[in-house]
């Protein structure tokens, strides 16, 4: 985002961190107990058609084993939505939606694609199924934030993470920096993983290396979007700023970092020319 000045995270954190979890399994119950430990929050993206069935989670677990992360969307059954007709697109979007609320009593607002797979026909139906991200494999090994949010990318899968992370901790620039690790917790396991070393002890090294700093807001995917679509609503003049959006959104101005409430607004006093 292109604006005036540069905003900051809430509570005027200049960083962000955010894991991101496919396909329900089993090894969730450890992963979110690690999270839990160290402070850090993630999105689960969830396959209601799978959920229950042996090393899976199984539906009455959502309300209790989630809290205080975000449950989204994977689809029912796991396809390539791009080798789909359009009408099985929106029942396996749609479908696992209304599955996840209803299990967790809770709004279900984001996507995974199965596979990383999508192409200009999954992307078209996102809006109308109430879809407001999705996230995809792709890595960019930056802290730059995607400016697609239905194309959502990602900085790097967890056995990539431990160096990122630590760049990351270290960066000491001006524009907002996030990290965002994707994965499968049953890899830590050692199942379907293409590094058999990244496993338990390497995860909760990474998440000890990644708690309480001061600087990092630890967020979900949900709530980052909203956020940054707060931002995106901010009404800009030559001489002041709006917040039009229904949260407080922070500025970083003249080396002074402010909180802008909700339908406030803050002059900007330019130096003397």
């Amino acid at each position: 985002m292109n604006l005036p000045c540069p905003y900051r995270f809430p509570h005027g954190k200049r960083k962000a961190l955010v894991m991101s979890y496919d396909d329900g399994s089993e090894h969730d119950r450890r992963l979110v107990d690690l999270f839990n430990c160290y402070g850090i929050r993630a999105s689960f993206h969830l396959n209601s058609g799978r959920l229950g069935l042996p090393h899976h989670i199984s539906p009455g677990e959502l309300p209790s084993l989630y809290q205080g992360h975000e449950i989204s969307c994977h689809s029912v059954n796991h396809p390539d939505l791009t080798q789909l007709p359009e009408e099985a697109i929106r029942r396996e979007i749609l479908d696992d939606r209304h599955a996840l609320e209803d299990w967790s009593g809770r709004p279900v607002r984001g996507l995974a694609y199965p596979f990383g797979a999508y192409d200009d026909r999954v992307l078209a139906l996102l809006p109308e199924l109430g879809i407001d991200y999705a996230r995809t494999v792709i890595c960019t090994e930056t802290f730059q934030i995607s400016p697609d949010f239905l194309r959502w990318q990602t900085t790097c899968h967890h056995n990539r993470a431990m160096d990122l992370a630590e760049r990351f901790l270290q960066d000491n620039g001006m524009e907002p920096a996030l990290l965002y690790i994707w994965g499968h917790s049953y890899e830590l396991d050692g199942f379907m993983s293409g590094d058999p070393s990244k496993n338990w002890d390497y995860m909760e090294t990474l998440c000890r290396c990644l708690h309480g700093h001061e600087t990092v807001h630890y967020t979900t995917t949900i709530e980052l979007v909203d956020y940054l679509n707060a931002v995106r609503r901010l009404d800009w003049s030559a001489t002041t700023v709006t917040n039009k959006a229904s949260m407080a959104v922070w500025l970083h101005w003249q080396d002074n970092t402010v909180e802008l409430q909700p339908g406030a607004s803050m002059r900007l006093k330019h130096p003397q020319r």
